[in-house]
């Protein structure tokens, strides 16, 4: 319970792309870089030099948690668009030819608040073009 957020953040993390791991990988190499150079003024007092790293340690913290807001908003709308596949599959199981038009005007009725329209029909749309393949 205490860790649930680091859980959740890593799951997430494996969850993400490769694209989106190495993009998430490049701001902590420079971060590691920036915190060196950060050190070396500390030690050797180089005040421009310690404002300067300072600024960039903090842009590439800032870069981090950006990527990390990028990928927790991508996985969100992954695991919605997989429940919505999931529930219009079993409205479609119901219906002897399923349509379109039928498809959403199902789901709708049961589900008027949680989707938008043009989101179950470019779903409804990919799962009928699935089904009419197989």
């Amino acid at each position: 319970m205490r860790h649930r957020f680091i859980r959740n953040l890593f799951t997430e993390m494996l969850k993400a792309s490769r694209l989106e791991k190495l993009v998430l990988i490049i701001p902590f190499i420079v971060l590691i870089f920036d915190a060196e150079i950060f050190y070396f003024a500390w030690k050797n007092k180089e005040e421009n030099i310690l404002i300067a790293s300072s600024f960039v340690l903090f842009l590439s913290i800032l870069e981090i948690l950006a990527v990390m807001k990028e990928i927790h908003e991508h996985v969100n709308r992954l695991r919605r668009r997989e429940i919505l596949e999931e529930k219009l599959r079993k409205i479609m199981k119901t219906m002897e030819k399923p349509t379109v038009r039928k498809v959403v005007d199902k789901f709708m009725a049961s589900y008027p608040d949680e989707y938008s329209i043009k989101e179950v029909y470019h779903v409804t749309c990919n799962l009928i073009d699935e089904l009419r393949k197989e």
